[in-house]
């Protein structure tokens, strides 16, 4: 017998094992005479017929059970059924086909079932969706259909898909969209059209997916947004408008987004942020407004997002900032700011953001920073203001209330002096970036008590002598970078070779600092000049032997920039911060260092036959995993 004839009798089976229901007699009595109580097995039985009925209910009971369990058993063999996979497709679990290589104008040619619930469509044949490409697939949850040269679709085309909760449409040809086209995917939650060929979209074009949850219109060639496309996404979270040809937002675009969370509209061409444009997005925690053209953001205009904790704006045309511009942004945990042809910030500008961690100000116009601008970024761990050539001087109390501060980027600006308060208070101070600046002189006590420094970038300066006290009682300093500054090796510089001569492990070797004068003296490494100068009263007793340049650990390279150990990267990316430790610290370890090795060679070998026995193993799974990890990174979700 086939399945299916199993499967009916099973089903008429549930026509034998009927409830006590109302009989003819009862339902001409007067209801006052039946019992008022809902329970299935007494429903609409006399009260004189109470006693047998009660009588009865373990069998009713067991009948129910009977029933139920051969529901489930009818089901299960219905499920069980071989499954129709279509011949251009692969089939990963009984409803879900991964089909490629078709042509999308004979989508109906699959042949794909009815039932499926999954189906993922890519490396079509150019062509467009016809009326009848999914027709019958009312079933259908997830339709994937990218990479296919898709060059028109026709209105009917989705019709049928009236349980559809995520279309992906990604990477296609698309140039416009059916007025109608989405009309019946009213359960529809995620939509995916990025990276078409889209310039205009019709003002009703989601007014029926009052579900949508992600919409992603991001890679087009949009110019403009009509002012009511989103009135009816009121559950949307997600909205990514990124890499279009925007040039403005209009006014209530954004109007009922009330549950949005993210805002991409980063690589657009806007030119201003308006006020009242972002009012209604109470729940927003990241907006990317990075790669634009804005020139002017509306004072306020950040303030009704109190719970943004994400926010990039570098890489515009902002030249000024308006005042107390994030004074309300207290969730902040990323900003970033940098490429903007800063001229000045104002006095207030930061509320208490004590959550942000990292802040840079690269390749501005800034000529200093006014005085505690920065009081209230009592979290910030690095902060870099690099690449402004027309930073000259900085007051005394820029860093104020920078007690976290860990690494300070300075370079490569315009910098000639330094107030000797400048680092006072940056307790926790690890490193610091002064290197490419124009300085001839630092304040004696500029590092004084920053008992956390560990290392020190002074390197392609104007330097020409140093205090012999400049680095001392700093007890983790590890690594002082001076190379390519003229050091004028003559009876000033004395007491700081003194220091150099105690402390010859600390000073980098790789580019080496070297005498730029006198002239029988130039060229020479500064650990290279003789104890004793007749010309320099109080010299004597010969020098000490240099030590082996430490070697200097590689730091990961920055995505945007190339940096030296001691520099700070340009960019917005976190910086690896490497600890050394200085050589009066140091001791013989050789020992250890022998049986370190070992032990990482036996390791390696054990490692070695694990990593063999796994490819063996995984080699036999390898194929049905890396079709379903294909299928469910096409349809948005992670694998589990």
């Amino acid at each position: 017998m086939t399945y299916s004839g199993k499967v009916f009798i099973i089903l008429r089976m549930q026509g034998h094992f009927p409830l006590p229901l109302e009989s003819a007699e009862s339902q001409a009595k007067p209801r006052a005479l039946q019992l008022l109580s809902g329970t299935a097995p007494f429903q609409g039985y006399e009260i004189g017929a109470l006693a047998p009925a009660c009588r009865r209910a373990p069998a009713v009971a067991v009948a129910n059970m009977l029933r139920s369990t051969l529901l489930c058993a009818a089901l299960g063999l219905l499920r069980a059924q071989p499954f129709p996979c279509p011949p251009a497709c692969k089939c990963v679990f009984r409803d879900a086909a991964q089909c490629s290589g078709g042509h999308v104008a004979r989508l109906a040619e699959l042949g794909l079932p009815a039932n499926l619930t999954h189906v993922l469509l890519s490396r079509m044949g150019h062509g467009a969706l016809q009326n009848d490409s999914f027709r019958g697939m009312t079933v259908l949850q997830r339709l994937m259909l990218s990479d296919s040269h898709i060059s028109a679709i026709a209105p009917g085309a989705f019709h049928d898909l009236v349980k559809l909760k995520t279309l992906r449409l990604s990477r296609n040809q698309i140039p416009e969209l059916p007025g109608a086209l989405l009309d019946k995917m009213v359960l529809l939650e995620q939509l995916f059209l990025d990276r078409n060929e889209l310039k205009d979209i019709n003002q009703n074009m989601f007014q029926k997916l009052v579900n949508l949850q992600e919409l992603f219109l991001n890679q087009n060639q949009l110019t403009s947004l009509p002012a009511r496309l989103f009135t009816n996404l009121g559950n949307l979270k997600l909205l990514d408008l990124s890499g279009n040809n925007l040039t403005h937002l209009p006014q209530g675009l954004l109007a009922a987004q009330a549950k949005l969370e993210k805002l991409v509209l980063h690589s657009n061409r806007l030119v201003s942020l308006d006020a009242g444009l972002l009012s209604r997005l109470r729940a927003l925690k990241e907006l990317q407004l990075d790669r634009n053209h804005i020139r002017s953001i509306a004072p306020g205009a950040f303030d009704p997002l109190r719970g943004l904790s994400y926010l990039t704006l570098s890489r515009n045309q902002l030249e000024f900032l308006p005042s107390a511009l994030f004074l309300y942004s207290r969730n902040l945990t990323f900003l970033t700011l940098f490429e903007n042809p800063l001229e000045a910030l104002p006095e207030v500008l930061f509320g208490e953001l004590a959550g942000l961690r990292e802040l840079w100000l690269n390749r501005t116009r800034l000529r200093t920073l006014p005085a505690a601008a920065l009081r209230n970024l009592s979290g910030l761990r690095t902060f870099g203001l690099t690449l402004s050539p027309r930073l000259s001087a900085l007051p005394e109390d820029a860093f104020q209330g920078l007690a976290a501060l860990q690494v300070l980027a300075l370079h490569s600006n315009g910098l000639a002096t330094l107030p000797g308060a400048l680092l006072r208070g940056l307790d926790g101070l690890r490193r610091v970036s002064l290197r490419h600046n124009r300085l001839r002189a630092l304040p004696r006590a500029l590092f004084r008590h920053l008992r956390s420094l560990e290392g020190v970038d002074l390197e392609h300066n104007q330097l020409e002598t140093l205090p012999g006290d400049a680095f001392a009682e700093l007890p983790r300093l590890a690594e002082v970078l001076l190379g390519h500054n003229p050091w004028r090796c003559d009876c000033g510089l004395r007491p700081f070779l003194a220091w150099l001569r105690r402390h010859p492990g600390l000073v980098g070797r790789a580019e080496p600092p070297r005498c730029h004068g006198p002239a029988p003296r130039a060229g020479l490494p500064l650990w290279a000049l003789p104890d004793e100068d007749p010309e320099c009263p109080g010299t004597g007793g010969p020098p000490p032997r240099p030590a082996p340049a430490p070697t200097r650990p590689a730091l990961p390279a920055d995505p945007r920039h190339t940096a030296s150990v001691a520099s700070v990267p340009d960019g917005s990316e976190p910086w690896a911060r490497t600890q050394l430790v200085s050589r009066d610290q140091r001791q013989d370890h050789s020992l250890f260092w022998r049986l370190y090795f070992l032990l990482l060679a036996t390791q390696a070998v054990i490692t070695g036959i694990i990593v063999f026995a796994m490819i063996k193993l995984g080699r036999l799974f390898r194929r049905l995993i890396r079709e379903r990890e294909l299928l469910f990174e096409s349809m948005g979700k992670p694998c589990n």
